[in-house]
C-alpha cells in the first residue's frame, strides 16, 4: 500500500465515523495504546481500525504530545538535532513498518535552522503485518529528541495490541487522517507545483532560489531542502507574485561548502509547505536555469579533457602494471619485425581497450535505466568475475612461466592461451588490451573520480563520450609505439636474459592472482575461498607437470584443466554472498579503532561537536590499501585520526545500496573516497584519491575550527537546536 492509499484508507474510515454518529460509542482506548510519559513528551500507538480484518497493511499511527514550547525534530532535522527512531523489536505478526512525516515547521534559535514539530504530532505509520487475519502485537522503543533551551533524549516503550477482528473505523480514525493529509504529496494533487530551482548569486554568495505556483494564493511558503551531499541554508525569503499564485522563495547557503564542489547539480529534495498543504519534489539544482539543464559544451569537454588525462594516469596504477608485462613481452618478441607488425598488433591491443570501455559503458547505462546502483570498479563486488579473473592471470602467469605455449581446448582456456600463446597475433593483442582494461576497473587515479561522477550523473551520450576518453587515454601508451613502431628495434635481441624477465613477470602474475583470491573471503567466507584456491592450484600443477613432461595432453588431459577452471569460477555460485553484519573487519597493520558506516550519525556527532573521519574502501581497491600504507595507518595521520576524530569505515567491498549512495551524493561512482566532517565543516572536506598526510591533517584542522564554540555551548547548558 502507497502513502497515497493509506491516505485514501484512513480517510475512508474516518468518513465512516462521521457518517456513523447514531453508532454505539467505542470505549475511550478502543485502537489506541496505553500512553507511555516521561518529563518532556508522551508517547503511544493508535491506529484507525479496531481489528486487523483482511488488511496487509494496517495504518496506524505514533502520536506525540510534548511540553510547553519543547519541540522534535522531522526525519532532516536541519542543524542540529534528531529525528524519531523507533524499535519494533518483540512485535507480534509483524514484519515491516514505514513511518511518514507531517510537513515540518521552522524553529531558529541561536541562528541556527532546525525543523520538527511543537506540542502535538502524529507520525502517521503504516505496518505490515506477517499473517493477515490474525491479530496484530505491537511492542516499540522510541527514541526520541526534545529540545527547549536544552535538548534530553528521551526513551518510551509503547505498546498496541490490535485484535483479529472485522477492520472497522476506529476512534482514532480521524487524527491519523488529519496528519495523513499533512504527509506532502508527490504530484500537484495538494494545489502546488514546483517549477525550477536554480543556483543564483547575490553579492557574490550562492543562493538557492525556487519557483513555485499555487491554484490557491499562497499565504506564507516555506521551503525545506534535503541536498546530497549535505547543504544547510538560512531562513528563506519569499516574494510572491500574480496575486499571490506564484512565489519565488530564496535561500542563501549557510556556511562554505567542500573545497571544489557547488550547489549546481546537487541531487536535492524539496519540501514546499503553505499552511497545511504540502508538495515534496526531488530534483537536480540548475545553473542559473530550470530543473536540469545539460552541461554545457565547454563543461563537457573538459571532462573529456579529465578523462583523456586520468586513463593515461591509470597505466601507471599497480592495477594495470601486471598486465602491461604481457605486452613488454610481446615488444621483446619483435626484435626486428616489420613496423607494419608492430603499429597492427599495439593498434589491436588499443583497440581492446577502448572496445572493452565501450562495452563496459554499455552495461552501466544498462544497469542505469533498470534503476540499479552504478559505479567505476562494481564487477569487482561479484565474486564470479574475480573467480574468473584469477583463473586468467593464473593461465597468463603460467605462460609467461613456460608451462605451456599451446592453446587449451576450452573456450575459457583458449581465450587465455591465445593472448598469452602468442603475444603478437592480432587476437592476442587484442585480448591483452581488453585484459587490462578489467584489471583497471579497481583503481581510481586523479580525474578519473571526476570525469566518470560526471558522466553517471548524466546521459547515455555523456556516458559513452567520457568513456571513451578513458580508453583513448589508457591506450595512449601502445598508440604511442603504433605512431613510432621503430621502436621495437632499441630492445636486445632475443636471449637468456628474455627466459629470466618472463619467469619474474610471470611471478608478478602469480602476486596478481593471489591478490585476486585475497578478495573472497569478505565475500563467500574463508572456506569457499580455500576451496577456489586449491582448484586454481590445480591448475598451475596440472600446467606444470605437463611442462616437466613435454606431455601435457598424455599426463593430464586437457579436458580436466578445463573442468578445473569452470569449477573455481562456478563455486561462488554455489555459496553465493556471505552475510555480513554491521561491523569492521580489523586490518593486519590497523592502527585505528573504525566504527561502522552510519550515514544519519554523522550530522548528530557533528552537531556535538565532534569530527568525523569518513574512509570508504574495499578489499579489492588497490589505491584503498596504498592509501592506508602510505598515509592512514602512518603514525602520525593515525594518532591524529583516533585523538581527534570518530573514525567511520565504509566497506564496499560487496554491494552496499547506502554506500552506494553516499559516494552518488558526492558526485563520486567509484572508490577510494575520504571525507572529512566537523563544526567547522558540516558539509564535509572531500580528499583527493591519493592521500597525503598534509592534506587529511589539514582536513581535520579545518573541519574542528568551531569545536571550541560547541563546548562553550555545552557547558553553558545551551543547544544550537
Amino acid at each position: 500500500m502507497s502513502l497515497r492509499m493509506f491516505g485514501k484508507t484512513v480517510a475512508a474510515i474516518a468518513g465512516w465515523v462521521a457518517a456513523a454518529p447514531c453508532l454505539a460509542p467505542l470505549p475511550a482506548q478502543a485502537g489506541a495504546g496505553a500512553w507511555a510519559r516521561a518529563d518532556t513528551v508522551e508517547a503511544r500507538l493508535i491506529s484507525a481500525v479496531d481489528g486487523t480484518g483482511s488488511l496487509a497493511e494496517v495504518p496506524l499511527g505514533l502520536e506525540l504530545r510534548l511540553k510547553e514550547n519543547w519541540k522534535t525534530y522531522w526525519r532532516s532535522p536541519g542543524e542540529a538535532g534528531l529525528p524519531p527512531a523507533l524499535d519494533w523489536a518483540g512485535s507480534q505478526n509483524f514484519r515491516a513498518a514505514r513511518l511518514a512525516w507531517p510537513a515540518p515547521h521552522r524553529f531558529t534559535l541561536f541562528n541556527s535552522q532546525t525543523f520538527g514539530y511543537k506540542d502535538h504530532v502524529v507520525f502517521p505509520v503504516l505496518v505490515t503485518v506477517s499473517e493477515p487475519g490474525r491479530a496484530l502485537g505491537l511492542r516499540a522503543r522510541v527514541d526520541v529528541l526534545v529540545c527547549d533551551k536544552i535538548c534530553v533524549p528521551q526513551s518510551l516503550d509503547v505498546t498496541l495490541d490490535l485484535p483479529a477482528g472485522a477492520a472497522e473505523p476506529g476512534a482514532e480514525a480521524q487524527l491519523v487522517n488529519r496528519f495523513q493529509s499533512l504527509v506532502p504529496l508527490a504530484d500537484a494533487a495538494s494545489g502546488l507545483t514546483i517549477s525550477s530551482a536554480r543556483v543564483v548569486a547575490d553579492g557574490g554568495q550562492p543562493v538557492l532560489e525556487v519557483s513555485a505556483e499555487a491554484l490557491e494564493p499562497f499565504t506564507a511558503p516555506d521551503v525545506f531542502v534535503e541536498a546530497e551531499p549535505d547543504a544547510s541554508f538560512a531562513a528563506p525569503q519569499a516574494q510572491l507574485l500574480d496575486n499571490g499564485h506564484k512565489a519565488i522563495i530564496r535561500l542563501a547557503l549557510a556556511g562554505e561548502l567542500p573545497a571544489g564542489t557547488s550547489l549546481a547539480g546537487r541531487a536535492v529534495t524539496l519540501t514546499l509547505v503553505d499552511a497545511d498543504r504540502a508538495i515534496e519534489r526531488r530534483t537536480v539544482i540548475a545553473e542559473g536555469g530550470g530543473m536540469a539543464q545539460p552541461s554545457s559544451a565547454l563543461l563537457s569537454l573538459l571532462m573529456f579533457g579529465f578523462a583523456l588525462l586520468g586513463g593515461l594516469i591509470l597505466n601507471l596504477m599497480p592495477c594495470v602494471l601486471p598486465v602491461l608485462s604481457l605486452k613488454l613481452m610481446s615488444l621483446v618478441k619483435f626484435g626486428n619485425a616489420p613496423p607494419a607488425q608492430v603499429r597492427a598488433s599495439f593498434l589491436a591491443t588499443a583497440a581492446g581497450i577502448v572496445f572493452s570501455l565501450l562495452l563496459l559503458a554499455a552495461g552501466l547505462i544498462a544497469l542505469k535505466s533498470a534503476g540499479l546502483a552504478v559505479g567505476w570498479g562494481i564487477q569487482f563486488q561479484q565474486p564470479v568475475f574475480i573467480a574468473a579473473v584469477a583463473v586468467i592471470v593464473a593461465l597468463f602467469a603460467c605462460n609467461l612461466c613456460g608451462f605451456f605455449e599451446i592453446t587449451l581446448p576450452s573456450g575459457l582456456s583458449a581465450f587465455a592461451g591465445t593472448a598469452g600463446g602468442d603475444g603478437n597475433s592480432l587476437a592476442g593483442s587484442f585480448v591483452i588490451g581488453a585484459f587490462a582494461t578489467l584489471l583497471a576497473t579497481p583503481c581510481s587515479a586523479p580525474f578519473v573520480g571526476t570525469a566518470v561522477g560526471f558522466a553517471l550523473a548524466g546521459g547515455t551520450a555523456q556516458i559513452l563520450l567520457i568513456f571513451l576518453a578513458l580508453g583513448i587515454g589508457l591506450a595512449l601508451p601502445y598508440l604511442a609505439i603504433a605512431a613510432f613502431p621503430r621502436i621495437a628495434r632499441f630492445i636486445p635481441r632475443p636471449g637468456l636474459w628474455m627466459i629470466r624477465l618472463r619467469q619474474v613477470l610471470g611471478l608478478a602474475l602469480a602476486g596478481t592472482t593471489v591478490w585476486l583470491v585475497s578478495i573472497l573471503p569478505a565475500q563467500i567466507g574463508m572456506p569457499s575461498t580455500l576451496a577456489v584456491a586449491a582448484l586454481i592450484a590445480a591448475i598451475v600443477l596440472a600446467l606444470a607437470s605437463g611442462f616437466a613432461s613435454s606431455r601435457l595432453s598424455r599426463i593430464v588431459p586437457r579436458g580436466v584443466i578445463a573442468l578445473l577452471a569452470l569449477a573455481a569460477i562456478g563455486l561462488p555460485l554455489l555459496f553465493g554472498a556471505r552475510a555480513t553484519g554491521p561491523g569492521v573487519k580489523a586490518g593486519k597493520a590497523e592502527t585505528i579503532g573504525w566504527a561502522g558506516f552510519d550515514r544519519n550519525m554523522i550530522k548528530s556527532l557533528v552537531s556535538q561537536g565532534k569530527t568525523v573521519f569518513v574512509d570508504v574502501t574495499a578489499d579489492w581497491c588497490i589505491v584503498c590499501k596504498s592509501n592506508k600504507s602510505l598515509v592512514i595507518n602512518t603514525p602520525v595521520v593515525s594518532q591524529r585520526i583516533s585523538a581527534a576524530t570518530v573514525p567511520m569505515k565504509a566497506d564496499w567491498t560487496s554491494p552496499d545500496p547506502k554506500i552506494s549512495a553516499f559516494l552518488s551524493s558526492f558526485g563520486r561512482y567509484g572508490i577510494p573516497l575520504n571525507v572529512v566532517y566537523g563544526p567547522g565543516a558540516p558539509a564535509g572536506i572531500l580528499l583527493p584519491e591519493l592521500l597525503t598526510q598534509d592534506a587529511v591533517l589539514l582536513a581535520i584542522d579545518r573541519a574542528s575550527g568551531t569545536a571550541a564554540v560547541n563546548v562553550r555551548r555545552a557547558v553553558q547548558g545551551l543547544s544550537p537546536g
